[in-house]
């Protein structure tokens, strides 16, 4: 009887991690976003049209792109970012509360940019998709819920305030808010040590 009980308990454990990640939010059979899914890809490598990037390996690739747009024969496509930003389709969402100063609001966009950058470098399907702004304040859309984490995140860590988050619809979008003023729980902002 007792050989019994830590079988018992070990397949327990096992039963439970295979139902955490058997069917997580926003996923699909084939583990495919929606928009991976529309997008055809016949053959390999194919370049992005409007970006340049590089499908190989069943992955777009941005780095890669001068040496491969030069050869004839290459199947030509748009990327699944591009077709978003064409679309106007978001996965995640990012809202500044409060209206910003001028001043405080360049500081932002090219914080955005520098984070889109870096993200876009090694993931070309993420980017930004559109910044617009609101009567109440900036709103970010972004291709894929991790880029608007990351913007919010980031946003939080260089200008202090609050950032808040909602994973909202069945696709598995991420609604961000960053409040600059942070209410009660606001950060000082960073301060650089002068040197003497």
């Amino acid at each position: 009887m007792k050989d019994r009980a830590p079988e018992r308990r070990q397949m327990g454990r096992q039963s439970r991690a295979n139902a955490i990640h058997a069917a997580p939010r926003g996923a699909r059979p084939d583990g495919r976003p929606p928009v991976v899914a529309r997008t055809r890809i016949e053959r390999e490598p194919t370049v992005c049209e409007r970006c340049g990037a590089v499908y190989r390996h069943k992955t777009w690739r941005a780095g890669e792109r001068k040496r491969r747009l030069s050869r004839p024969g290459l199947d030509r496509t748009l990327c699944p970012a591009c077709a978003q930003v064409r679309d106007q389709e978001y996965f995640g969402r990012v809202r500044i509360a409060g209206p910003l100063e001028q001043e405080r609001e360049r500081e932002v966009r090219r914080r955005i940019s520098r984070i889109e950058g870096r993200a876009r470098h090694t993931q070309p399907e993420r980017r930004v998709v559109l910044i617009d702004r609101k009567p109440t304040g900036l709103e970010i859309l972004t291709t894929s819920q991790k880029l608007a984490h990351r913007i919010a995140r980031e946003l939080e860590k260089a200008f202090g305030g609050r950032a808040q988050y909602a994973w909202t619809d069945r696709e598995g979008g991420l609604d961000a808010i960053w409040d600059p003023a942070g209410g009660a729980h606001a950060k000082p902002p960073r301060l650089r040590a002068r040197r003497a």
